[in-house]
């Protein structure tokens, strides 16, 4: 619902329209400097003509039209005319001049990469104002009130990212304004749009930390279908922290972004302490080497004999005598500096993983205002949807890494608004199924190792897995035959495709138990996480977050898969067998679980405790087994880490790369191999698959 738009002004917009675009027609078969020029400043023009016409759309379609030639995009100066053609004939029917399709994205928005320097600052202020909507969402205050508040939230976030080129947040955040603009007039307007502000919460924060997930949940296809540029990885704002020195109460205050330096720096050291052990390594070769010669040239002394006058020379002896005993000397002085290097890597060590310990401490917080958070947010969601809960809290004391939290908050809050709005029960229905009148949400944290896990669960009405199937049949998903064979973690995840859900009547890309999902995991897989779901129809529904605390030392086991040497976390290894003889064991392969191979016969076998799986110990073959090592961990981008199961890469010392493997991730693939036939080649299964509705077979 829009404003109409005054009739004069729609006249003298289309006029203007008219009288711009003989000029951009001649100027299409032109690629000079001058008439480039020239069509900036018509785009420019009509931008500002349509906003006065009250064509906001029009508006932003030209403004993005604007950025495409600022960037010398060619093919921008034909879509500029196509536009305005398009816009002359809807203004001559009567209509607006651009489809208002809104929350479906324009075909022309993209995600385009914001300045460091202004992504920062923006960051920070766009998720103050999130912040501030939540509080607002779940407040008891008069509707017409919140929807005033938030409407002044969303306005100033549309500002922000107009005024750093966030295109995507700008358009929505005007679109959602335009909904509060219209709905805050009296309560009952006010209730249904503070509901559609609540509704679309996930998208707002989808939209900040995972834009290209965000527009595709939007347009109903998957992220990556479009070539739009991911942005580089949030950036933690400026602002202050307040630090407390060991020393009495004494009180300093550091910006966030220097202590993220100084970590850098500490890993730098972690670096420089992994090369000096592997000099380490080469002085003692080096050194067992120079004895190796020393004791050659003593045997060939031995040979020679003593000196005589039809024998060898006495110089000649002389000099093998000189060079024997400066091999000895050297040797000594290469076990001297091996010594001194080794106590110099245990220096290092100890001293970079203390301060790198303090450091972390200092940006640590605790689980209680995330989940304090948390809980306001489903209370006011139970509120007005009509359920009674309750929330429960376990491990608020946890310590966790402020960026962590941070980035955690959005796909908790989207999690816990699911288990309100789509899986209680209200407490009529809870009363008839025997249950409580009251529901209960439980929020827990807990650190196992370098990992950290989240889980939100409830006792509502949970997810049937038949029906899930059914529904994932008759989409397309998946065949008749697959659906049968899978189990229920592997139908389950197809509530992460976009688009799936379990409304097949409804074209509402938000509605049924799967909303966002596909916005929630796209925000865990940038920490480097996953995300593991079940059910209990009627009983209860979990969804739990697993994710590594943070990157840095950490103790693997170095084994090899097919040629291929791979870090795996020493803490999960429980056993290593030899697998050889007529009782050999037929294992899920490693180099089967990476890559798409036979499951061949593994001289080794690694027992392995995942430790949060109910099932027995995950087994895994590998061909060679290396020694144990403490080693720097460091993070991947998203695109290497949507490879495979990597958690990592670890630089050796000589300067070769390696992957670290994430258990967790891996264990999934081990079992699902576990099943495949023997001799079968079978591509490891992950995800599902990334087009809105494949044919699997």
């Amino acid at each position: 619902m829009v404003q109409p738009t005054d009739p004069e002004l729609t006249r003298l917009l289309t006029m203007e329209l008219t009288r711009h675009l003989f000029g951009l027609e001649a100027a299409l078969g032109r690629i000079d400097a001058e008439s480039l020029e020239l069509t900036r400043r018509s785009v420019h023009a009509l931008k500002g003509s349509a906003g006065l016409a009250g064509e906001p759309e029009l508006a932003g379609a030209m403004q993005r039209l604007e950025r495409r030639l600022r960037d010398g995009e060619q093919a921008a100066l034909a879509d500029i005319v196509e536009t305005i053609k398009h816009a002359i004939r809807r203004l001559a029917l009567g209509k607006s001049a651009v489809d208002r399709a809104w929350p479906e994205p324009p075909p022309d928005l993209v995600v385009s990469t914001l300045e460091p320097a202004l992504r920062s600052q923006y960051v920070a202020e766009v998720t103050d104002r999130l912040a501030q909507i939540d509080e607002a969402l779940g407040s008891a205050t008069d509707a017409v009130d919140a929807a005033g508040s938030i409407y002044r939230h969303i306005h100033t976030m549309k500002g922000a990212a107009s005024a750093v080129g966030d295109e995507p947040m700008a358009w929505f955040c005007h679109g959602l304004e335009e909904q509060l603009r219209v709905g805050g007039s009296n309560r009952e307007t006010a209730t249904l749009a503070l509901q559609e502000v609540a509704k679309f919460r996930v998208v707002l924060g989808g939209l900040l930390d995972e834009p290209e997930a965000a527009l595709a949940t939007l347009r109903g296809m998957p992220a990556g279908a479009r070539g739009s540029q991911r942005p580089p990885p949030r950036a933690v704002g400026a602002s202050d922290d307040e630090v407390r020195s060991s020393d009495g109460d004494a009180t300093i205050r550091v910006s966030a972004q220097s202590v993220d330096r100084l970590l850098d720096h500490i890993d730098g050291i972690a670096v420089a302490r992994e090369r000096v052990a592997a000099r380490v390594v080469r002085a003692s070769v080096q050194a067992r080497t120079l004895r190796k010669l020393r004791g050659e040239l003593a045997e060939a002394l031995r040979l020679i004999g003593p000196p005589r006058p039809w024998g060898a020379p006495a110089a000649a002896l002389r000099r093998v005598e000189s060079a024997a005993h400066y091999l000895v000397v050297l040797s000594d002085e290469l076990d001297r500096v091996a010594e001194q290097l080794e106590e110099s890597d245990l220096a290092l060590k100890s001293n970079a993983g203390a301060a790198k310990k303090l450091l972390s401490t200092m940006r640590q917080t605790s689980f209680r205002g995330m989940f304090a958070r948390l809980s306001a947010a489903a209370l006011a969601e139970a509120r007005r949807t009509g359920r009674l809960l309750a929330v429960r809290t376990v491990g608020a004391d946890e310590a966790i890494d402020r960026r962590v939290a941070e980035q955690l908050v959005e796909p908790c809050l989207q999690l816990a608004r699911n288990a309100v709005a789509h899986g209680i029960e209200t407490p009529e229905v809870r009363e008839a199924l025997g249950k409580p009148r009251e529901a209960t949400l439980t929020f827990s944290a807990r650190k196992l190792a370098n990992r950290l896990v989240v889980t939100i669960s409830d006792d509502g009405a949970g997810v049937d897995v038949s029906a899930v199937r059914a529904r994932a049949v008759e989409a397309g998903v998946v065949t008749d035959v697959l659906a049968d064979a899978a189990d229920d973690q592997t139908l389950l995840e197809l509530l992460f495709l976009p688009g799936f859900s379990m409304r097949g009547q409804s074209p509402d890309l938000l509605a049924g138990r799967g909303i966002g999902l596909d916005i929630t995991l796209a925000s865990v897989r940038t920490l480097g996480g996953s995300i593991r779901l079940s059910s209990r129809p009627r009983w209860g529904f979990e969804a739990r977050i697993d994710v590594p605390i943070e990157t840095g030392l950490a103790k693997v086991l170095w084994v090899t898969a097919s040629g291929v040497e791979h870090a795996l976390p020493a803490f999960y290894t429980r056993r290593i067998r030899l697998n050889d003889g007529p009782f050999a064991e037929r294992v899920p392969h490693l180099a089967a679980c990476l890559e798409p191979c036979a499951n061949e016969r593994a001289i080794f076998v690694v027992d392995l405790d995942v430790g949060l799986e109910a099932t027995s110990p995950l087994t895994l073959g590998v061909d060679a087994v290396g020694t144990t090592e403490e080693v720097l961990v460091r993070e991947l981008s998203p695109r290497l880490r949507s490879l495979g199961p990597f958690a990592g890469a670890v630089v050796r010392g000589d300067g070769s790369l390696r992957l670290a493997l994430d258990v967790h991730a891996l264990a999934p693939r081990a079992r699902a191999l576990g099943r495949v036939p023997e001799g079968r080649v079978s591509e490891p299964p992950s995800r599902p698959p990334p087009s809105r509705h494949p044919r699997v077979s």
